[in-house]
């Protein structure tokens, strides 16, 4: 972490939150980073750019800081293993399963599968997994807000929620696109055809 962060020590990885890296109207504890101060720095051991809020460093606010995960990706394993960094693991043959992938010091602390036919212009966000000393941290949004962003324009589906209220309550705090539909896959014919379906 950035020395200085609120609730963290330099080298360690616990505490910080994170979001995808795009203008912030407001911080995590709500407050409008306009008015409040917003301060970008740089986390040198996983190479990450941090933000902060102004107000809540001055307040003591817990989550006053997060990592900017930026949704581009490295399509192998980084070079380093001090890196925070998405990965995609394209899939074996078009409109098959592929999978984002977040990884700390070259350790993965979350994933999704991920269906997209770019012929039929859709996608299906399969479960969320997040390690469990990651979760409720922005991990998971960070996850789909990468996933939505290799398909933008296309019509959204996702895999069952399942019953759980932890999984229902993150479904229903993402920002999903205009006619998503969560816990009804549509696979087209394609991915289907990729997956070995009849069609």
């Amino acid at each position: 972490m950035t020395a200085g962060l609120a609730g963290c020590s330099p080298g360690s990885d616990s505490g910080l939150p994170a979001r995808p890296a795009v203008r912030h109207v407001r911080c995590f504890n709500g407050h409008d980073l306009d008015i409040a101060g917003q301060t970008i720095s740089y986390d040198h051991s996983v190479y990450v750019p941090t933000s902060s809020c102004n107000l809540c460093q001055t307040l003591g606010l817990s989550r006053s800081a997060w990592f900017e995960i930026d949704l581009r990706f490295a399509h192998e394993t980084p070079p380093t293993q001090a890196e925070l960094v998405l990965i995609a693991r394209p899939p074996t043959t078009k409109a098959a399963v592929g999978q984002v992938v977040l990884q700390l010091r070259g350790q993965q602390i979350g994933g999704l599968d991920l269906w997209l036919c770019g012929i039929d212009r859709r996608g299906v966000i399969g479960p969320v997994r997040v390690d469990a000393s990651y979760r409720r941290r922005g991990f998971g949004t960070v996850l789909v807000a990468a996933a939505l962003a290799r398909g933008p324009r296309y019509r959204w589906s996702t895999t069952a929620i399942g019953e759980s209220v932890a999984g229902r309550a993150f479904c229903a705090a993402q920002c999903w696109p205009d006619g998503t539909q969560p816990s009804s896959p549509f696979y087209c014919s394609h991915m289907k055809l990729s997956n070995g379906e009849d069609v």
